[in-house]
């Protein structure tokens, strides 16, 4: 079977001298087993300098300012997972956008029992693993033909390249579908570094949490000083002109926030009030 990452053969002995490796994972992510997965595509870019997870839109939306020269946001995250750390490192920088930008960084050293048992993936031998990490137990697959020790997300540590990464409830499942060689080193600054412009405001998680958690227990506040000022707003196309209208929206802009993300680490994740 052809293999699929078919460049790992021609660069295994200069891989750190090269620009920028791009391998693009298929994520599918739930809250329970009684939910429909949501299919979101990520990249993992590895450069002599970095290691980033994001967004593949965030990429795909950026060639598109590149390419007419422009700074406009088309994009925002919808998985909460774009992450940016050193090679060789367990020292991450989390980005979350919620209205504003942040940063929270983190240390995420993770302890890894490696199995026997193995299966065969796209002509590659892979090796079972196991891990505790954010309130979740998880199975990796890795392959030490490819000697890089990295992965989805925070994932990393083991003696080769993550293919299939997913928690023992199946609520989250990464899969290595691509890969591809950039000539150069890839310029994420707009969209992760930065969103389009907005500096990233250090934050604590558990102070991001007790931001989101404010925001859904007042979730018009917002919008209203524009409607008290004469503005107009939308909510599901829907023309929203007084505060009496918006407060008719409470519950369903609560249901929006609460939903937004489903949160890989539910150790970390926000609490919300009932209503």
């Amino acid at each position: 079977m052809k293999k699929l990452i078919f460049l790992l053969a021609l660069y295994a002995g200069s891989f750190y001298q090269s620009q920028t490796n791009r391998f693009i994972y298929e994520l599918q992510s739930r809250k329970n087993s009684s939910e429909d997965y949501r299919k979101t595509s990520m990249n993992l870019d590895i450069s002599p300098k970095s290691v980033k997870f994001y967004d593949t839109k965030f990429a795909e939306y950026d060639s598109v300012n590149k390419a007419r020269n422009q700074e406009i946001s088309h994009y925002s995250t919808k998985t909460d997972q774009v992450i940016e750390r050193a090679p060789n490192s367990f020292q991450n920088n989390w980005y979350r956008d919620f209205f504003e930008y942040f940063v929270v960084k983190s240390n995420d050293e993770m302890k890894w029992k490696l199995l026997q048992e193995t299966q065969e993936y796209n002509g590659y031998k892979l090796q079972k693993a196991t891990t505790d990490f954010g309130g979740r137990t998880w199975d990796a697959w890795f392959s030490n033909e490819v000697n890089i020790k990295e992965g989805p997300y925070k994932f990393r540590g083991l003696p080769g390249l993550i293919f299939i990464l997913e928690d023992t409830d199946k609520n989250f499942i990464y899969k290595l579908v691509s890969n591809k060689k950039l000539d150069t080193n890839y310029d994420t600054h707009q969209f992760l570094e930065t969103h389009y412009g907005k500096p990233a405001i250090p934050i604590s998680n558990q102070k991001f949490n007790t931001y989101i958690e404010d925001i859904y227990e007042n979730p018009t506040r917002m919008l209203s000083e524009g409607i008290k000022n004469g503005q107009k707003t939308t909510f599901k196309n829907e023309s929203i002109e007084s505060i009496e209208d918006l407060n008719k929206k409470r519950g369903m802009l609560q249901n929006g926030i609460k939903n937004r993300y489903i949160y890989i680490e539910k150790d970390k994740e926000p609490q919300f009030k009932s209503n």
